[in-house]
């Protein structure tokens, strides 16, 4: 029995002692993933670049952010950078202007973290301008005068800033001009002009230019059979019982109209543009003037006609003038809120996107650790101000888990440990009468 409550006093008293182990395991080395994040932020002044991400979007006038990759270990579970910015806004949220992922040794790593933000430099916004000279013109001014704004071609807004009328001579000049012309009815066969003289109004000097234009091609805009199609037809020798078409033998009392398609020939028309529907007799016999009987006849039918529209260009030569000509420069119209820029520094902190339950872990066992710590460097403080009151203190603790350690032994059968003794005190008399007692012999 008295060794047993040695033994109790010893375990109080190794409790006490093990509280100076809080700051050793608290000052000691983390699992890997905290090692490899302090190599990473002592090496993040490196200026080698391996692998260069950008933020997926940027705002007008700010440059783009660049994380320099080439100094993380593989592997690292997280990494500070050192990084800078542009803004408009100098309280606004560092993540907005940096890249919310980067990949890093074909791993992927989430931006989690900014500290440390500081402003670097404060810039006016210099407004860009545009300066431009009209044509030479003629007459009123104030119809070629400059707009108050205008969008320029990188899409951003210009105001007018200033404007001055210069008289100016313009020599002769050239010009490319381009008509358009429609021909309408036009029979298959028909050919287009290939030349077009057009006139045309000089804008500046108001005068009136003819040109001759060149065919530059063509373009069908309809199509339609019009039953329009007719043609006459002579026939000499008419007192003689046949006649001859083509090498074809034809009598003279028979219908003309089964040899349209002959007649087509004869006239050289395309059968698939002209179409016959008949041929008939137009007036009797008559003698002509060389004494020859003859006789005339019509054919009537539908032809396929179409819609042309043509176009015509060339170079045309304008003639010198003097006039006048407007100068003007224009300045782009900045907002208020992006007059300044401002350059922000930041400490950004990205962890694997793998390795967040890894971190979490990590995160636990930090609050663990520092609990301890904060304990044992509380009882520390305590025996350094109060020297006597917590050794009595101490005492007095151990005294106190040695008597439950020792009752809780006291309390148990001495021949059956897993039942509680029905006696308060363990005597030889008492024991001689318990049940395990007489069978001791087999514990």
């Amino acid at each position: 029995m008295r060794k047993r409550k040695t033994v109790a006093i010893l375990l109080a008293g190794a409790l006490i002692l093990g509280c100076q182990a809080g700051p050793a395991f608290a000052s000691a080395n983390l699992p890997d993933v905290s090692q490899e994040t302090s190599v990473a932020q002592e090496e993040t002044e490196s200026s080698q670049t391996e692998v260069t991400e950008t933020a997926a979007e940027t705002q007008r006038g700010l440059k783009e952010v660049t994380v320099k990759t080439d100094d993380v270990e593989p592997g690292a579970g997280s990494f500070d950078k050192k990084l800078t910015y542009e803004t408009y806004d100098q309280n606004g949220d560092a993540k907005e202007y940096l890249p919310e992922t980067i990949t890093v040794h074909g791993e992927t790593y989430v931006l989690s973290a900014t500290k440390n933000v500081s402003l670097v430099n404060k810039e006016d916004v210099v407004p860009s301008t545009l300066s431009y000279n009209s044509e030479v013109f003629t007459g009123d001014e104030s119809e070629y005068e400059p707009a108050d704004s205008m969008i320029g071609e990188d899409g951003r807004s210009y105001v007018l800033v200033s404007k001055t009328l210069n008289e100016k001579e313009a020599e002769e000049r050239t010009e490319y001009k381009e008509v358009k012309m429609t021909y309408k009815g036009v029979e298959a066969g028909v050919q287009i002009p290939d030349k077009k003289e057009t006139e045309f109004e000089d804008v500046d000097t108001k005068q009136t230019v003819k040109a001759v234009l060149d065919l530059k091609d063509t373009k069908t805009l309809s199509e339609q059979w019009k039953d329009e199609f007719s043609f006459p037809i002579t026939i000499s020798g008419y007192d003689a019982d046949v006649f001859v078409l083509n090498g074809k033998e034809i009598p003279k009392t028979e219908d003309l109209t089964p040899y349209a398609d002959d007649f087509l020939a004869y006239l050289k028309l395309d059968p698939e543009s002209y179409k016959v529907s008949s041929i008939n007799w137009d007036g009797e016999a008559y003698t002509g003037a060389d004494g020859t009987v003859m006789r005339n006849a019509r054919g009537t039918g539908s032809k396929r006609v179409r819609d042309i529209e043509a176009t015509y260009s060339g170079e045309v030569s304008m003639p010198a003038i003097v006039g006048k000509s407007w100068s003007y420069v224009y300045q782009e119209d900045i907002p208020a809120e992006e007059s300044v820029i401002y350059t922000m520094a930041v400490t950004a902190t990205y962890e694997k996107e793998s390795g967040a339950a890894v971190v979490e872990e990590q995160s636990f066992l930090e609050k663990i650790v520092g609990f301890i710590t904060a304990t044992y460097e509380a009882i520390v403080e305590a025996v350094q101000e109060h020297p006597v009151a917590s050794a009595l203190f101490m005492v007095l603790l151990a005294g106190i888990l040695a008597f439950l350690m020792t009752k809780k032994i006291k309390n148990r059968c001495v021949y059956n440990k897993e039942i509680k003794c029905p006696y308060k005190k363990h005597t030889a008399e008492t024991c001689k009468s318990c049940v395990h007692y007489r069978q001791r012999n087999k514990v």
